[in-house]
Formats: structure tokens, C-alpha cells, sequence
């Protein structure tokens, strides 16, 4: 059986609170392009396209210390985990903190996903942490960075 696991990680603008610290995306562009994103990759979403238009020409991920991709690996990994019929069917997603700079910004979650593949339900999810670097260029938020990290590793 061929499987294409891909932790997507995207994420959903909700306001939340840590540590009684309310974090919440206050810019209007950048609270779009998070939810932008986000539901590019949902069952109902409108796929890898979307999701790829919101990344930065010099976009890089970094996830589970290990795996490390550059734009263009990461969108044609995005296409293939797509085209497989993967989606993401449930998530659950905590703003932990957001720190902007003018035409910067780093938002921190917590976040936890479940998979579904083209014969349904996946047994493997994903549970951790995503910190994502945000680039205004023009009018438009794009992603330049995402930092993955899984709470589920047992190393």
C-alpha cells in the first residue's frame, strides 16, 4: 500500500489565552492569510494552490528537527499529499502568542490534527507545536518560515 504521510500544520486565527495573556491576530491582512491558509488544506479546502499562493518565494520549514525543505520541496510534497486524497479532517487549534513588527510577524500555536485519506479516517494525527514567521510584502502576508515540532515523538 502506498502512503504519503505530510504534517501539513496550518492554522486558524481563533483567539485564545496563555498563561492570562490574550493572544490574538489584531492586523486585519494577517489574520486573513492565517485563515487563508488554514483551510486550504481542510476536506472542503481549496488545496495545495491556495495554500501555495500564501507562501513566500524564499518559504522554508523546518519540522521535528529533522526534516528541513525549502519552498519547492515542500509545495510538490503538499501536491502529491493532496492529489493522494489526504486531507485534514479535524483541528483543533490554540494562538498562543503573536508578536508583530511592522511588516514581521511570528505566531506561536498549539495545535492538533486528524487525517482523513481517500478510503477514510487516518489513524495517524498530529499534536504539537508550530511557530510561523509571516512577511508582509505589499499588501499581502506570506508565510516565510514554519518550525514544527510534535509532542508525540518518543526520542
Amino acid at each position: 500500500m502506498h502512503r504519503i504521510v505530510l504534517v501539513v500544520c496550518t492554522l486558524v486565527a481563533f483567539v485564545s489565552t496563555n498563561a492570562g495573556a490574550e493572544a490574538e491576530i489584531a492586523d486585519a491582512g494577517l489574520r486573513k492569510a492565517v485563515h487563508d491558509l488554514s483551510a486550504a488544506t481542510l476536506a472542503d479546502g481549496a488545496g495545495w494552490q491556495a495554500y501555495e499562493r500564501l507562501l513566500h518565494p524564499n518559504y522554508t520549514r523546518w519540522a521535528m528537527g529533522e526534516v528541513y525543505e525549502g519552498r519547492e520541496k515542500f509545495v510538490r510534497s503538499l501536491e502529491a499529499w493532496w492529489d493522494y486524497g489526504m486531507r485534514v479532517a479535524e483541528r483543533d487549534n490554540e494562538l498562543l502568542a503573536v508578536d508583530l513588527y511592522d511588516d514581521l510577524a511570528i505566531l506561536r500555536f498549539r495545535i492538533s490534527e486528524k487525517f482523513a485519506g481517500p478510503d477514510g479516517p487516518v489513524a495517524e494525527g498530529f499534536s504539537g507545536y508550530v511557530s510561523n514567521t509571516w512577511i508582509r510584502e505589499g499588501e499581502n502576508w506570506l508565510l516565510l518560515s514554519a518550525e514544527i515540532s510534535s509532542t508525540q515523538r518518543q526520542d
